[in-house]
C-alpha cells in the first residue's frame, strides 16, 4: 500500500508522534489499555495536561477512548499507527545498505 507524503491523516499522525509525552502514552498503551488517570500518573502530568495529549492522539486516530461511568478508558488504535509504519517502509531502498545505497547509485549513474 502506497501512502502519499501529502496525506492529511499522515500529517496528523506524525504531528502527534512528534511529542515525547505522546510517544510515551503510545508506548504505555502498546502494553495494555489504561485509564486517563493511570496515564497521567505514569507520565507525571496533571489531568488537564494529559487530556491535551489524549485529544491530540484522538484527533490523529492513534487511540480510542471509551467512557464508563466517570472513568475514561483509552486503548491504542494499531491500524492508524500502521499508516505511519507503511509510509516509512515504502521508502526503504532496494539499493543495499545505507553506505552501499549511495555507492551503488553513483556507480549506476557513472555507467
Amino acid at each position: 500500500m502506497s501512502i502519499s507524503y501529502d496525506s492529511p491523516q499522515l500529517d496528523s499522525v506524525l504531528e502527534a508522534l512528534a511529542n515525547q509525552k505522546r510517544r510515551g502514552i503510545i508506548h504505555d498503551l502498546s502494553l495494555q489499555p489504561a485509564t486517563v488517570t493511570q496515564l497521567a500518573s505514569r507520565a507525571r502530568l496533571s489531568l488537564p495536561a494529559i487530556h491535551k495529549h489524549i485529544r491530540s492522539l484522538e484527533q490523529a486516530q492513534l487511540i480510542i477512548r471509551k467512557k464508563a461511568g466517570r472513568t475514561n478508558f483509552v486503548a491504542l488504535n494499531g491500524s492508524t499507527l500502521g499508516l505511519a509504519q507503511s509510509w516509512i517502509m515504502q521508502y526503504q531502498t532496494s539499493w543495499g545498505s545505507n553506505k552501499a545505497t549511495l555507492d551503488n547509485y553513483i556507480s549506476k549513474m557513472q555507467e
